[in-house]
């Protein structure tokens, strides 16, 4: 609406019409504001509480804010003339609690849709309505209400929010030890907001489970968010990734150390949900970022990182000490002896420079040995000589080393699941001089997958979490979406996190008997086993496209991974109505709506791509589409290798008579995914080969429930679909069109999944595809005929009509009875069409099957 029209609105005169005007004005700015809103928020937008009675209880108990010595401890600054681009936005602070109060200002006058005033000086008593943000160290407010003890065992990153009533008014407190922990309870409060939760009568405190809570940025490998029209580059000259390093052309100018408005966006949201650190460059590490121009790049990040508590970390190559571009600081191959002074010195030196540039550097990801990347088995080594190595030259500068354990050498064993925990197993039960076991050195983390093979979208546990007793483990999990979808599909990646975090290990003690703290969850946080220092690691979907990650609903597996960094043990439909409310509505049936279609799309993904414990047969080109007749140079890389599709049936036999991984793992998982009558049928082809008969739980053969449930995973896409459009008069103009568009391909391509996985594996079956017992199945009656038969996964259905007989529908009859129907239009002649929409709610959500009947002249 334009803002003349709105104005023309208004009649009358004095103060309340004036008013009135100046709030259609602002109601109308923001109607325009919203219809182009691009994402590039995040889930930080702060837009104003709609309902009244809430807005009014809102801004009465929050009527200012007061952030005492707010700009005391200023945060290293390294770069001297560090500056925002050219017509930014957002700005430099230099002190964290200067990011509270910034974030607390910014979040209130968008939420309350009015300025909140700022003080640094609370008087002898906290006004009604004061929010206080800060430490014991900073507040005095902070000292005379929050005793010490309330704090310490909140460590360095948690938080306290307390409401304190005086009468029927009263202030809060947000407090940490830290800054940053004031910071982390600044943004819990505010969500609260965005949330429409209560914020009277207060008494929260928080501390996150795990330590260090990182992402790795893979750069351009792996991303699905560039601004190009593909995703998987940029435009401008920028390369698609989310920081700018080496950008040309026009966008030159904007490389680092000119720090972008998408910079401070990505940082606020990541202090939002308490992710502390990011690995900047890919894995496959290029070199150049240990010279001393990238360095001085980084440090100007990792300044303007700093006040949001997040810390820098470099991906590096095994034998970067033999670049020449370090000349004359070189090594030849023969000086890179993981126990010599040559190879460990030249890490040490290297990290100094960078310690000298970036204070709080945390240190390196290095993938070893793994894919064409060089490592320690190159030259005679093992994984625990190359990584002690480095750990040693760089833990006199406090950092930490963290080895991929994504390897796969074919030479291990013929199983490729198998081939991780043989290369490191025995470092991790290796008895040392002193009588203790484990080589890897206190500095050193395992960086591992949640499954043992690559990121699928449904993979057993890994079993090396809880084997390695003596070892730091980190956990990897991947919020980038190589195989759940990419920029494409819609696939909320909490509910998998969670289903892998509250797997049971079935852990023991060296007795043999059952720890009483065993979820995965409890491995990676340390409870388990007794590890002080814990991390998990996110391979991050971030990129310069405007939404900043590709998808508008990929935003919400960021947000995932943070909240359940800082506890796993979080109820991931829960942290997806949070991110709802505070990236698309509060209203309840929008709430209620797009959550539904959230919870139900991973395990839609895993249905139509690879149910039933199938696993890894996408096309090499760009792990999207589906290929499972697919051989390459590799078997191991190759979806036959996985498949084993033959006459008998399909699956790779992991089982005592097969490969024997499943000896991997503690004995209770052993003997349960052993056993092809108790393994969860979830994973059934991750540890069976299954023969096409096998009666399944559902009553029905393999064959039969496999193509169905390739259908069922259709039908729920096809739900998401039109439930979407649903939503149309609730959602902002921009944003619905582009998910729109986005569930338009997703139902095509899942539609492909289906057909070119079903043709194949029915070559080998022999079997035609199963018909009338689906959850969707129906017959028909037209012109007195019952008609059936249907093929699930037909487009549309001939059906003859004998001259002189009626082409209406006169029954349906679903083979479900829980099935519902609905005609939504006739034939009105022959030749016609007719179409009639089939819907149930099944295991994962519901399911749509429209069927478009063609009637045609016997």
């Amino acid at each position: 609406m334009p803002v003349t029209a709105a104005t023309g609105l208004v009649a009358g005169t004095g103060a309340a019409a004036g008013t009135v005007g100046k709030e259609a004005v602002a109601a109308a700015l923001r109607t325009t504001a919203d219809s182009e809103y691009d994402g590039s928020d995040l889930w930080l937008r702060y837009v104003p509480v709609e309902d009244p009675g809430l807005l009014r209880k809102y801004r009465e108990t929050v009527t200012t804010v007061i952030v005492e010595n707010a700009g005391r401890n200023k945060v290293h600054r390294h770069t001297p003339d560090l500056s925002m681009a050219p017509g930014s936005t957002e700005r430099l602070v230099e002190t964290t609690l200067e990011a509270a109060r910034d974030e607390l200002v910014r979040g209130l006058k968008g939420l309350l849709d009015r300025a909140v005033p700022v003080t640094t000086e609370p008087g002898d008593r906290p006004p009604d309505g004061a929010v206080i943000v800060g430490t014991r160290d900073s507040s005095k407010v902070v000292r005379q209400h929050i005793p010490a003890g309330d704090l310490t065992p909140l460590g360095d990153a948690g938080y306290l929010i307390r409401s304190f009533t005086r009468g029927t008014q009263g202030f809060t407190v947000i407090a940490g030890n830290t800054e940053t922990g004031a910071l982390y309870g600044t943004f819990a409060f505010l969500r609260r907001l965005q949330t429409h939760k209560t914020i009277t009568r207060l008494d929260i405190s928080e501390s996150p489970r795990i330590r260090n809570r990182h992402l790795n940025n893979w750069e351009t490998v792996r991303l699905y968010a560039g601004n190009n029209a593909s995703g998987t580059g940029g435009l401008n000259g920028e390369n698609g990734t989310i920081f700018n390093f080496a950008a040309r052309g026009e966008s030159a100018g904007r490389n680092l150390p000119v720090i972008l408005d998408r910079y401070i966006v990505v940082a606020r949201a990541m202090a939002s949900v308490g992710i502390n650190g990011i690995t900047i460059n890919l894995v496959n590490a290029d070199n150049v970022y240990l010279t001393p121009r990238y360095i001085a790049q980084e440090a100007a990040l990792a300044d303007a990182l700093r006040p949001y508590g997040i810390k820098i970390a470099l991906a590096i190559n095994y034998t970067a000490p033999t670049d020449p571009r370090f000349a004359p600081d070189t090594l030849t191959n023969e000086q890179l002896d993981p126990h010599g002074e040559d190879f460990r010195g030249w890490w040490n030196r290297r990290a100094g420079l960078l310690r000298a540039a970036i204070p709080d550097f945390t240190g390196f990801t290095v993938k070893a040995n793994s894919e064409g990347q060089p490592g320690p088995q190159d030259f005679g080594d093992d994984h625990g000589d190359g990584a002690n190595a480095i750990a040693a030259a760089v833990a006199p500068l406090g950092m930490k080393i963290y080895w991929r354990t994504f390897v796969y050498n074919a030479e291990v064993d013929e199983d490729r699941l198998k081939r991780a925990y043989l290369e490191f197993g025995y470092i991790d039960d290796e008895r040392q001089s002193d009588g203790t076991r484990g080589r890897f050195l206190d500095n050193v983390f395992l960086q591992t997958k949640n499954g043992p093979l690559d990121f699928q979208a449904r993979e057993p546990i890994h079993p090396m979490f809880g084997r390695m007793e003596n070892t730091n483990q980190a956990l990897e999990l991947q919020v980038t979406q190589e195989y759940t979808g990419q920029d494409e599909m819609l696939c909320y990646l909490g509910p998998m996190w969670e289903e892998a975090l509250k797997t049971d290990t079935y852990a023991t003690d060296e007795r043999g008997r059952l720890l009483g703290k065993r979820l995965m969850g409890h491995i990676v946080d340390g409870t388990a086993q007794g590890h002080a220092d814990t991390a998990i690691i996110g391979v991050a979907n971030l990129g310069n496209a405007d939404n900043l990650t590709g998808h508008h609903f990929a935003q919400a597996n960021l947000f995932a991974f943070g909240r359940q960094s800082w506890d796993w043990t979080l109820d991931s439909a829960d942290i997806a109505a949070d991110w709802v409310r505070m990236t698309w509505s509060n209203r309840t049936n929008v709430v209620g709506t797009i959550v539904k279609m959230m919870m139900g799309s991973w395990e839609a993904l895993v249905s139509y791509q690879t149910p039933f414990g199938m696993a890894h047969q996408f096309r090499s080109s760009d792990h999207y589409g589906p290929n499972p007749a697919e051989r390459l140079a590799r078997d191991d890389w190759s979806p036959v290798y996985y498949n084993r599709a033959d006459s008998a049936g399909l699956g790779y036999d992991r089982s005592p008579t097969g490969s024997d991984f499943t000896a991997q793992y503690f004995p209770t998982l052993a003997a349960r995914y052993g056993d092809i009558d108790t393994v969860p049928e979830n994973l059934l082809m991750w540890f069976h080969h299954v023969p096409w008969d096998r009666r399944m739980r559902s009553g029905r053969i393999f064959w039969d429930d496999l193509v169905y449930r390739y259908q069922m995973g259709v039908q729920y896409v096809t739900w998401m679909r039109l439930t979407w459009e649903a939503l149309r008069p609730s959602i902002d103009a921009r944003r619905f069109a582009e998910v729109r568009a986005k569930l338009a391909i997703h139902e095509a391509d899942a539609g492909d999944w289906r057909d070119t996985c079903v043709t194949y594996w029915k070559s080998f079956s022999g079997r035609d595809d199963p018909v009338d017992d689906g959850p969707l199945s129906i017959a028909i009656v037209v012109g007195g005929r019952r008609i059936g038969a249907f093929d699930l996964s037909a487009p549309s259905y001939s059906i003859p009509v004998r001259r002189g007989a009626s082409p209406k529908i006169t029954k349906v009859i679903p083979a479900d009875r829980a099935a519902r129907y609905e005609i939504l239009s006739q034939a009105d002649g022959v030749p016609g069409q007719a179409v009639v929409r089939v819907t149930k709610e099944d295991f994962f959500g519901p399911l749509v099957k429209d069927y478009v009947f063609v009637m045609r002249p016997t």
